[in-house]
């Protein structure tokens, strides 16, 4: 595996209880299975390297060397964040330097799919060739990149496979039981990635319930007027704290700005499903859920304060709904989004890339 975040580290907090499976794509499970081993490099090993590629607009080119490096032990190169940790060895792929199989979860529009030049598209999918595999957990990001490329059918059919991510079931289990000890009456919202917690501050102005906000350290808020009701807390927690402040918590709120086209949010949106809590979100099509359908949740659109405010409101003024929404929630999370799911695709996907078996 090679990877954008140290996944050497997540792997041994999970091995100590602190942090679920879906951290890790797919290694837990694909370990349990006959016969397969996955490899995590140490992220980090030779600095320079990852300098040198910064310099060219190549990152982790430190990882993708030394995963060359052992590629005669090796079957096929694993990355759950292509983007990040493929470019080096996509190009050395194209100059036909090595076949090495690779696999790779797609996030994003791929290289060169946005580019209003023709010979950077055509580049781009040379290069996106190079992927033996594309995984991709949201059908519009995969519908995009089919049509950003013109692919014909013959190009994407056995190439493309789109895979339920989702939570790991068990690593939540001790934190879903039955009992409201403890319970409070209060909102949370946690995360980094673009989030916007300055619009859900001016909605719990006109609100009767308190709102918890975890964010990164650093984060400041637009107004210096905060509500009573708003706590915000820019000191960490562990991953085991955020799921005791979840469990006490009456709804999760998952509000964030779209700055390119991804699955922003679905993260928090599998912790909401697996601790059995309503979630309201923002708008985001590249989620292939839709809470509401699936009666978990609400949507609101980007940035609407009255959205947040008549949502959040409906939850509080209908405890049943918002107690319903819950275990919709977690049974959708233990029927189809979960981390045996996904582990049992994937190895699905790296048998038959391994014995060259048609799909």
């Amino acid at each position: 595996m090679v990877n954008d975040y140290p996944l050497d580290k997540y792997f041994d907090q999970w091995k100590n209880g602190l942090t679920p499976s879906q951290q890790l794509w797919g290694k837990v499970e694909l370990d349990r299975e006959n016969g397969m081993e996955v490899i995590i490099l140490p992220h980090e090993k030779y600095k320079f390297l990852d300098k040198i590629g910064n310099f060219f607009n190549i990152q982790h080119l430190d990882q993708q060397w030394r995963a060359l490096l052992i590629k005669k032990d090796i079957d096929i190169i694993y990355a759950p964040f292509a983007a990040a940790t493929t470019k080096f060895l996509l190009l050395l792929k194209f100059l036909g330097l090595i076949n090495t199989p690779i696999i790779a979860v797609i996030h994003y529009p791929l290289l060169g799919s946005n580019s209003n030049k023709k010979v950077v598209r055509l580049l781009g999918k040379r290069l996106m060739k190079g992927f033996d595999r594309m995984l991709f957990i949201s059908h519009n990001i995969e519908r995009d990149n089919i049509k950003a490329f013109s692919l014909a059918p013959h190009e994407y059919e056995k190439r493309f496979v789109h895979l339920n991510w989702g939570a790991e079931t068990a690593f939540y289990d001790s934190k879903t039981a039955e009992d409201e000890t403890g319970h409070e009456d209060y909102a949370i919202s946690a995360g980094q990635t673009d989030r916007d917690f300055d619009t859900l501050i001016e909605a719990f102005r006109k609100l009767d319930l308190k709102l918890k906000i975890y964010s990164r350290p650093g984060y400041k808020p637009q107004s210096d007027d905060i509500p009573k009701n708003v706590e915000i807390f820019i000191n960490g927690v562990t991953y085991k704290e955020l799921l005791d402040i979840y469990k006490k918590s009456t709804m999760i709120l998952i509000c964030f700005k779209i700055r390119q086209e991804s699955t922003l949010g679905i993260t928090s949106l599998f912790d909401a499903m697996a601790m059995g809590k309503p979630a309201i979100i923002t708008e985001n099509t590249y989620i292939d859920i839709d809470v509401e359908k699936e009666g978990i949740g609400y949507w609101v659109a980007e940035g609407d304060v009255q959205g947040w405010v008549s949502k959040i409101q409906n939850l509080i003024d209908n405890p049943s709904l918002c107690k319903q929404m819950g275990q919709n929630a977690k049974a959708l999370q233990i029927k189809t989004y979960n981390m045996n799911n996904f582990g049992d695709r994937l190895e699905k996907v790296f048998i038959e890339l391994y014995n060259g078996k048609e799909k």
